[in-house]
């Protein structure tokens, strides 16, 4: 999908149908009151009646009859003003061109309006461009149920934006490619197969890239990982790529940022087996993995002045004849004893050594992402990832980067109180079966692998894949979730070493 800005008048654009953004309870925009004029005022009339009510996910093609040069103008909602932040706003152009896509639309104009500001523009490309995802892709038939949308025109955004829009267009785009990779069926995306769309980004950027098969593991002594990964016909792996963004010798002691992914490419429970009703979904149990590979390879396009690394821990969850037990216990690769009390509690085992082998390799600061814990759904559904961290600066600037990339998470407490649920009666460590606060315990325990550094877990077992059809306002299927908050975090932490760099002089 091409997409271009341009200045000229909205009703002077010839294409199949031109979208003009209406909120709740709001009049038309005052920046579509010529084309209103131009149309006999039927779009102001439908607004004021509340025949069209701009509630989000509503779309509403009307007849331009002659009237406008494009074939059709789109009222399209926003939802209630108060409820417009930026997840609202990319799901509102999600529906938008989804819609258009199955009405056949090829070049789709959208008209900037109040209420939306000059700032909504990165929100609306990357919203637009997510629109544009398939799912259904593996499909054979005679045709497509949605069609493709050549052309995208933004009007009356401004003129010099052009590297806005680029950007953007990436972050939709990388938010797909995540999207793709936990559609993907776990007969095809196996842990072999994600080190392998590791070495296509590593030669596509020239990134320092490791992969680590059953023999280098158990010479690390990456045994959680490994133990995960004993009941699969197909081994494990522990990849990491790295982008070295920060050579200047002033930044030698600079930031060394690991984005950190549970690559679980099929989770049946192991021993522990999981209930077969919707066992099928478990392929997306590498929802954490598939966001910051695809973040790694935004990041390094763009030569972001940050180091960064992408460490996952990619394993099948099988209960094949070598599988752990509950009741084993294992040593992990800091050398702590864990027991496993249940081996469907496997994402926080594996996150364990992949913290351990970003320390190994040099971070100062680690955020993972993990559909870790079912509790999460409970705690906060759908809507939002559930979060811990263990430094409150670090927080500070992973809540900025989650507004900025319109992908919503919600810090939850660590209580010192909880420590003592971690404890097991022969080993350091248990992996499950707390009692309570079942996503702050997932994260807690991997807390116990962070090394003292700034570390922050995203749990995204809920919002990576909405599987509630009455939640209509949250995209359903599989999200992306965390991919853009990935991207966007680097470009926060380079611009925060960016304003810090030079220190200031210690002479008075």
């Amino acid at each position: 999908m091409k997409i271009s800005l341009v200045s000229a008048a909205p009703a002077e654009l010839k294409v199949d149908a031109l979208a003009i953004p209406v909120a709740t309870g709001q009049p038309l925009g005052p920046g579509a009151q010529d084309l209103d004029r131009a149309m006999g005022g039927v779009l102001g009339e439908m607004v004021a009646n509340a025949e069209f009510r701009g509630r989000i996910h509503e779309v509403l093609p009307i007849p331009a009859q002659g009237k406008a040069s494009a074939r059709r103008v789109i009222l399209y909602g926003l939802g209630a003003l108060h409820d417009l932040d930026g997840q609202r706003l990319r799901s509102a152009h999600h529906e938008l061109v989804r819609a258009s896509r199955t009405w056949g639309y090829r070049r789709l104009a959208i008209m900037r309006v109040e209420p939306l500001g000059m700032d909504a523009l990165k929100g609306i490309v990357e919203g637009a461009v997510m629109g544009t995802f398939e799912r259904r892709s593996r499909q054979t038939g005679p045709a497509p149920e949605r069609r493709e949308i050549d052309d995208l025109i933004l009007a009356g955004f401004g003129t010099g934006r052009e590297p806005e829009v680029i950007a953007a267009q990436e972050n939709g785009e990388a938010t797909n490619r995540t999207r793709e990779w936990q559609n993907a069926p776990p007969n095809e995306l196996t842990p072999d197969a994600l080190a392998q769309e590791a070495t296509r980004i590593a030669q596509r950027h020239n990134l320092e890239l490791e992969v680590l098969g059953p023999a280098e593991l158990k010479s690390g002594g990456y045994n959680l990982l490994l133990g995960v990964g004993a009941g699969s016909a197909r081994p494990p792996r522990l990849i990491r790529l790295r982008h070295h963004g920060n050579h200047d010798a002033g930044n030698a002691s600079a930031a060394v940022l690991a984005l950190i992914g549970k690559g679980i490419t099929f989770d049946s429970g192991g021993i522990s087996l999981k209930n077969p009703e919707n066992m099928s979904r478990m392929k997306d149990d590498m929802s954490g993995a598939a966001a910051v590979l695809s973040a790694i390879d935004v990041i390094a396009s763009r030569k972001l002045p940050l180091d960064v690394m992408a460490v996952i821990a990619a394993a099948e969850n099988m209960p094949g004849p070598t599988a752990q037990r509950p009741g084993d216990v294992v040593v992990s690769a800091d050398g702590k004893t864990v027991e496993i009390v249940n081996t469907d509690a496997e994402g926080r085992l594996v996150l364990a050594d992949a913290l351990t082998h970003a320390l190994r390799n040099g971070a100062t600061h680690l955020i993972d992402l993990a559909t870790l814990t079912g509790a999460a759904t409970i705690a906060i559904g759908h809507a939002a990832s559930a979060a811990v961290s263990n430094d409150d600066a670090f927080w500070t600037q992973v809540e900025q980067a989650s507004r900025e990339a319109g992908d919503r998470v919600w810090r939850l407490p660590i209580f010192a109180d909880y420590r003592i649920l971690l404890r097991s009666q022969i080993a350091d460590l248990r992996n499950a079966e707390y009692g309570e606060a079942g996503t702050i315990m997932g994260g807690m325990f991997i807390a116990e692998f962070a090394g003292a550094k700034p570390w922050a877990h995203i749990d995204i077992a809920a919002s990576a894949w909405n599987t509630n059809d009455e939640l209509t306002t949250v995209l359903r299927g599989p999200s992306g979730a965390g991919t853009r908050l990935c991207i966007e975090l680097v470009e926060v932490m380079a611009r925060s070493a960016k304003d810090s760099w030079p220190p200031a002089s210690r002479n008075s």
